[in-house]
């Protein structure tokens, strides 16, 4: 029952660092991602894609679309079939690009809980 902790630092443009933090070594489906954004970001890239991979067992893809105003969070295996979850959340309507953002992807039994940004919950967006 051992933690599951890693953190990658600037995986990819635009992504000061990401982290996964999974509590239960024995269930995948259940913990935190997170994604802190650098400064501006958003106004230079547009989707910022922040993902983890482990083949085949877990994947989780954050992406952000500021056009857009949304985030898409996916998650399941990373084995070619279907996301288990797949929820879209609206961005603040008050963003400022300029500053760092963290982005907390909250999953339950390999379903996408919440989002939080900046500690804040973000609204999901009806299906």
């Amino acid at each position: 029952m051992a933690e599951i902790e890693s953190r990658e630092d600037k995986p990819l443009p635009g992504i000061e660092y990401s982290e996964i933090h999974i509590p239960d070594e024995d269930n995948l489906g259940t913990g935190i991602f997170t994604t802190v954004l650098e400064p501006r970001a958003t106004a230079k890239i547009n989707p910022i894609i922040s993902a983890i991979r482990n083949v085949p067992v877990f994947q989780l893809i954050v992406n952000i679309n500021s056009a857009e105003n949304e985030v898409t969070v996916l998650l399941g295996k990373a084995d070619n079939s279907p996301a288990s979850s797949r929820e879209v959340f609206m961005m603040p309507k008050i963003f400022d690009a300029s500053m760092t953002h963290r982005l907390d992807a909250i999953f339950k039994d390999w379903k996408i809980t919440e989002l939080k940004m900046n500690g804040d919950n973000l609204e999901k967006v009806a299906n």
